[in-house]
Parts: structure tokens; C-alpha cells; sequence
């Protein structure tokens, strides 16, 4: 048995005393997803949940299972979140954090791990409705058509486990093509008009990757927020050592990319920039040359900056010394200003209190 069929109480079985002191029912719970994309670029994700024993006896009924599913719904929403991002914390979703407990669905799940899948009826239901405008696996391929990436958010956290059904509608939006990742795995194990289902029984048949080309009408691609305001202060190029200094204007932490394009070469290396740092970062192989440097976070470029030869990059010192030097003439000409002051006061005081001539 895997994380495929979601184990709520996997930890429980794993951690006794957990289970003892907090008095939580012990289940596995089989979990299937629905995935229906709209024109306007939204995404519809169901999550249709049965528990059972690890028997395989249904516990659809049981209150005190229901009671505890109901109160677990942040996982729940961590794992269609996942399907879109790698940030939940960055992308648009609307969840009622609720579960509607409906008897008509159907659930599947490979009890035994045999290669057959039991079903299950009923289902507790938990949907999520997410924004693509700011996922950053959705890509503009022009007039109205997007390739929109859906993760196996099982996959993405632990390499053993793995979505065992999932199906995906188009409504309003229109499938172009598709694919999956990597290509090794099952292709749908049923394909009809506005409809794809696949039923993965291990690791090696379920994508990691489900891959659609859309056409979306309604849609516009906002792409993904940046995550740190920053800009390039520095760019030197002395032999093949290219060196860059970049530097967080905002209050925020979180990743920028520093991309060097030009000719044969095309660098680019992630920094994480903690508020008002600065960073020195060095391309180590860079030919002499005419190049471009691009500071980017999410999917907007915050700055660009020209690299030419022949440009000797100063010491560190010196560079510090040349971004304190402004603060340094302004604490130097504020200290002149008050002693100029202050000698001025003291001879305005010695002028009122000096005695008459001739007393």
C-alpha cells in the first residue's frame, strides 16, 4: 500500500502514542481527483475521498471517520494547490473548506496493491477552484492557446507515491493535444470527446507530468508575481570571469534569477536575497564578448544591464567603499554644519555678555 490511497492515518499506524493521545480513528482513505478547466482560465479541482479498514472495508458511514475527514481539509488543499505550483502561498484559489458527503460518485483504489482496482461508492467531495493567471506552469503559445502543466502533487513530495485516478473535462476550453511526463508512463486509459481518464497502478505507469495544450477564450496570463523587488547594481567583465552584484531594494526575502545571454553563451544562476542584501555572483566561464544580464523573479524582468569587455572589476573594498562613500560625505558635511553652528552661538553669547568700555 502506498500514499496513493491517501493514508489520513498512515502517521497513526506509524505513531501509536500519536494516535492514543489524541484519540483519532484509524483509516486509509482512497482518494481520487477531478480536474475540469473552464474557458476563462479557471481550474475546477475535486477531490472525491472513501474511507476504509485496511481490510478494505468501506467506513463511508462511519461519523467519527466523517468527523475527522472534515477537519483535515487544509491537507487536502495543499495537494490540488501542488497540481499548479511549487508556491502555494502565490497563486489564486477559491476553497469552501468544507466536504459535501455525495452517495452517487464512485471511488477507485488499488486495496491489495495486486494491480486491480477496488470501487468504492460514495465519496466525500472537497473542491478547489484555482486561477491559472499567476501559475507558473501555465505557457502563453500564442492566439488564445496555452500548455498548462498539471503535477501528480503525491509524486512531487515522495517518489513512491502516486495519484491512482484521475480524470480531466474541458469545458469552454478546448483541447488542442496533450502528453504526460515522463513519456515511459501510460497514456489515458479512456479518451472520449471532453474527457480523459487515467488509472495508474504503481510508480512506473502514472505520469509525473499531465500536459495540455488549451484553447482558453476567456483567459489572460498575468504571470508569476515576483517574489522580491531587486535590481542589478554591478556588472564587470575582465577575461572569462563575469561578475554581477545584485541587491534587494525591497523588505521582502525570496529568489531572483540572473540570466547572461549573448553569442554562444546562455548562464543563468538562482540567488535568494534576504531584505537589503546585496549579492556578488560570478559566471566563472564567461568568453570575452558583448552580453546582456537579466534580473528576473517570478516571471517578470526587474532589471537589464549591458556586459563589455575589458572592464576591470574593482576590489570588493574599493566597491564598498564606493556605495558607503555617498553616506560618508553626508555624515561629514552634517558634522561641519553643526560645529559651524555651534561656534557661531558661542560668539553671539560672548558678544551680549561683554562689559562696556571704560567700566
Amino acid at each position: 500500500m502506498t500514499r496513493r490511497c491517501l493514508a489520513l492515518a498512515l502517521l497513526l499506524l506509524l505513531s501509536p502514542w500519536w494516535a492514543l493521545a489524541s484519540a483519532q480513528p484509524n483509516y486509509w482513505t482512497a482518494l481520487n481527483f477531478r480536474v475540469t478547466f473552464f474557458g476563462n482560465g479557471t481550474v475546477l479541482v475535486e477531490e472525491l475521498l472513501h474511507p476504509f479498514t485496511a481490510e478494505g472495508k468501506s467506513l463511508f458511514e462511519d461519523r467519527e471517520v466523517e468527523a475527522h475527514l472534515r477537519n483535515s481539509t487544509g491537507e487536502f488543499l495543499n495537494y490540488a494547490l501542488l497540481m499548479f505550483t511549487d508556491r502555494p502561498d502565490r497563486i489564486l484559489y477559491r476553497a469552501t473548506l468544507r466536504m459535501d458527503k455525495r452517495y452517487g460518485e464512485r471511488v477507485y483504489c488499488d486495496v491489495s496493491g495486486a494491480g486491480r482496482m477496488e470501487e468504492f461508492l460514495g465519496a466525500y467531495v472537497f473542491p478547489v477552484l484555482i486561477y491559472l493567471n499567476m501559475s507558473a506552469f501555465v505557457t502563453p503559445l500564442g492566439d488564445g492557446a496555452y500548455q498548462v502543466r498539471v503535477r501528480d502533487s503525491f509524486t512531487s513530495s515522495d517518489p513512491r507515491s502516486w495519484i491512482d485516478v484521475i480524470e480531466f473535462r474541458f469545458q469552454g476550453a478546448r483541447l488542442v493535444n496533450y502528453t504526460w511526463a515522463p513519456a515511459y508512463a501510460n497514456g489515458p486509459a479512456e479518451a472520449g470527446e471532453g474527457r480523459l481518464v487515467w488509472r495508474n497502478h504503481n510508480e512506473l505507469e502514472a505520469p509525473d507530468y499531465y500536459v495540455f495544450a488549451l484553447l482558453l477564450p476567456g483567459f489572460k496570463y498575468e504571470g508569476v508575481p515576483p517574489e522580491v523587488r531587486a535590481a542589478i547594481r554591478e556588472v564587470f567583465l575582465e577575461g572569462t570571469r563575469l561578475t554581477v552584484v545584485v541587491e534587494n531594494t525591497g523588505l521582502t526575502s525570496g529568489y531572483s534569477v540572473l540570466w547572461v545571454r549573448g553569442g554562444s553563451v546562455d548562464q543563468a544562476r538562482r540567488v535568494f536575497l534576504n531584505p537589503r542584501e546585496r549579492r556578488v555572483v560570478v559566471f566563472p566561464y564567461v568568453p570575452p564578448g558583448n552580453y546582456t544580464v537579466l534580473l528576473l523573479s517570478g516571471s517578470k524582468v526587474l532589471d537589464e544591464r549591458a556586459a563589455l569587455p575589458g572592464v576591470p572589476a574593482p576590489a570588493p573594498a574599493f566597491r564598498e567603499l564606493q556605495r558607503l562613500l555617498p553616506l560618508v560625505l553626508l555624515a561629514v558635511a552634517a558634522t561641519v554644519l553643526a560645529a559651524l553652528a555651534l561656534a557661531r552661538r558661542r560668539k553671539e553669547k560672548e558678544t551680549t555678555t561683554a562689559p562696556p568700555a571704560g567700566a
